[in-house]
């Protein structure tokens, strides 16, 4: 769907007659993503997420080794899918203070929220045209799995949110929210995977460290808008659609693949309802203009780099995990940067993530389970 490698190999666009090629019927490790152990041949491959396993080639001969990535030896993958995993939830955790002081200067949050999606996809663009220019190719059959994951994976879940917070406590929607990581898990047991006894506890743990560190145990937040909690709710969901879709993706794109049409079906969304060229471009003062650099860089190039690299490296479910670890970040910062107080039920869910998190890690799944 994009430009050529110039690699002398011969250039395959989505109009191009696919056939499966010798390579990509040997089951190369790297082309199907991140595996526990190395497969001893292509028909007992299982994806490490939702992958769907009946396809007839796991990966376009393009992408075959195209981070190296599956190469690692399986101890270092899964240390560094969970260390890029905790990055990505710690830079999404600084960036909502700098979306909140945004938000101080009054930007609209629909606004930043198109900037960050605008500007994350021009700059993924240039620099893998760059620099990575075969990531730029992607497989036909592929068209609507990219647009599923952009449109409601990344697009939809920014833009419920927003909605969501607008009505009712940030932490009340940010737990809901969070209920994706049990989602995940009822999602890979419904698609055939095991779910080991550990996981189940993992997530629980990680879902209620989330409740206690975002505060949503205040009693002043029971009086909450019934619409509210809805729109939280359907996030949730469509929070889900980004883990399993992004798990499935992983397993035959690299990181920047996934980043550059995430990014754009998701951009392609937003300017359905609210074209770019709406946007406040010349009323827009510097300190704002400087608020949503740090947005951009810091709250969407950086951590969804390192999520996606994460989906490449460790298993979907587990990722999402990890994700919890954001609300007790946010509140660490908020109380570093912004002077906010830090309660002991806010720590005490720090710790249960944290638990959750070493839970996950120390269980390393048998074959057919995430």
């Amino acid at each position: 769907m994009g430009g050529g490698a110039g690699d002398g190999s011969p250039t395959e666009t989505l109009s191009t007659p696919r056939t499966p090629s010798p390579r990509a019927a040997t089951g190369s490790p790297a082309a199907r993503g991140p595996l526990v152990q190395p497969p001893p041949s292509a028909s007992s491959v299982e994806a490490p997420s939702s992958a769907d396993a009946s396809s007839p080639t796991s990966a376009p001969p393009e992408n075959d080794a195209v981070d190296g990535l599956a190469a690692l030896p399986p101890d270092t993958r899964w240390g560094l899918g969970y260390l890029a995993a905790l990055g990505s939830a710690a830079f999404f955790a600084v960036g909502g203070v700098i979306a909140k002081s945004a938000f101080d200067l009054g930007v609209p949050p629909a606004t930043l929220a198109e900037w960050r999606v605008l500007f994350a996809f021009v700059a993924f663009l240039v620099i893998v045209a760059a620099w990575r220019p075969r990531d730029l190719r992607i497989r036909r059959e592929d068209v609507l799995w990219f647009a599923a994951f952009g449109v409601f994976g990344m697009g939809a879940v920014q833009w419920l949110y927003y909605e969501a917070i607008q009505r009712i406590p940030i932490a009340v929607a940010l737990v809901v929210e969070y209920t994706a990581v049990v989602l995940v898990l009822v999602w890979a047991r419904l698609a055939g995977k095991k779910v080991g006894r550990a996981l189940w506890y993992a997530g629980a743990l990680s879902l209620l460290g989330c409740f206690l560190a975002s505060g949503a145990y205040d009693a002043a937040l029971r009086l909450l808008n019934t619409t509210g909690v809805a729109i939280s709710a359907l996030d949730a969901f469509f929070f889900t659609s980004y883990f399993v879709l992004g798990g499935r993706l992983a397993a035959r794109y690299s990181a920047w693949t996934l980043a550059v049409y995430g990014f754009g079906f998701a951009l392609l969304a937003w300017a359905i309802g609210h074209p770019v060229w709406t946007l406040p471009w010349t009323t827009t003062s510097s300190d704002v203009w400087l608020r949503v650099a740090g947005v951009v860089v810091i709250a969407a190039v950086i951590p969804f780099a390192l999520g996606f690299i994460a989906l490449r490296l460790i298993p979907a479910a587990r990722v999402s995990i990890v994700a919890t670890s954001e609300p007790f970040i946010a509140a660490v910062v908020a109380w570093a940067v912004l002077g906010q107080s830090l309660a002991i039920p806010q720590i005490a869910g720090g710790a249960a993530v944290l638990a959750g998190i070493l839970v996950a890690q120390t269980h390393r799944p048998a074959r057919n389970e995430v």
